[in-house]
């Protein structure tokens, strides 16, 4: 018989959760921006085993998330500020900021075979400023960690934030649109805050804005919608079970004799619309104006 690795426990995926955070810290001037996003995967079975308690464990990583931040911040402030420092590989540090909207946590499992039993997987995101004089594009720092008996293996990609176009629509602040949704973990509402989305499962070593807890039909990137400077709202199927937007099919992504999924043609998204992910997922879009 073979004996399996021992299961992630709650405090092993806090542990993690918290090495993600100290790892991933960035340094401004004045002050220290962290990862805000943490999706945790786990081995199907393995998740099986903490599912009943998840949503009371998500509860309290929002909660320790909050709480290492400012045992930091008082080490930071304490005379102690250069001991950190070099605990953390910097010479000095500058305050860390909490998240003003919140933490993202979320623990699924991994549909995807991408985890073994034993093995967890991170994926963080952090917003971070554009370059020196601030004049140049922002970007979002997405780091996939996979943890296994104390080691870890990490990978990091910088990912351009959206600025199409240079009119006003496109520098409009706030509210793009409305999604809403409901999933294996209930009733969910989204606020369109950028230019463009990928729905979808997401995944160890996939990055969606929106992640829906779903059967595998859902692709892990399922589609994409994307705001023009005009206002106009476009969305294309990036899956392999198809996407409909008020009962008429999108143009469907294609395998190439690669094996390699090539997006199909963009298609208008109306004002309001209904968009159907693989007859697993409904979504209630409505553009605010």
């Amino acid at each position: 018989m073979t004996e399996h690795p021992k299961p992630p426990s709650g405090r092993d995926i806090w542990m993690a959760v918290r090495e993600e955070l100290r790892l991933n810290l960035y340094e401004l001037p004045y002050s220290t921006l962290c990862p805000t996003v943490y999706h945790v995967y786990l081995h199907p079975e393995d998740f099986q085993t903490i599912e009943g308690i998840v949503p009371r464990l998500v509860a309290e990583l929002h909660q320790a998330l909050t709480g290492e931040v400012e045992r930091l911040n008082r080490r930071v402030a304490g005379a102690s500020r250069r001991a950190l420092g070099r605990i953390l590989q910097r010479e000095e540090m500058a305050a860390i900021d909490l998240p003003p909207d919140g933490w993202d946590v979320s623990i699924t499992a991994d549909q995807d075979g991408e985890l073994a039993r034993g093995h967890l997987g991170i994926l963080s995101s952090l917003s971070m400023p554009a370059p020196a004089t601030y004049a140049g594009t922002p970007t979002t720092r997405i780091v996939r960690s996979v943890v296994s008996g104390g080691r870890r293996t990490s990978t990091t990609t910088d990912v351009p934030q959206d600025r199409t176009g240079s009119g006003a629509a496109s520098a409009e602040p706030g509210a793009r649109a409305r999604l809403t949704y409901e999933d294996d973990q209930g009733r969910h509402e989204f606020t369109m805050q950028k230019d463009s989305l990928v729905v979808g499962r997401g995944g160890s070593a996939a990055w969606v804005d929106v992640q829906v807890v779903t059967t595998a039909k859902v692709s892990r990137e399922h589609v994409r919608i994307r705001r023009e400077p005009s206002g106009r709202f476009v969305i294309q199927d990036v899956s392999l079970w198809g996407t409909s937007v008020n009962g008429e099919p999108l143009p469907p992504a294609v395998k190439t004799a690669e094996g390699v999924l090539q997006p199909g043609a963009e298609r208008d998204l109306p004002p309001r619309a209904r968009i159907d992910l693989a007859a697993a997922i409904l979504i209630q879009f409505e553009a605010v104006r």
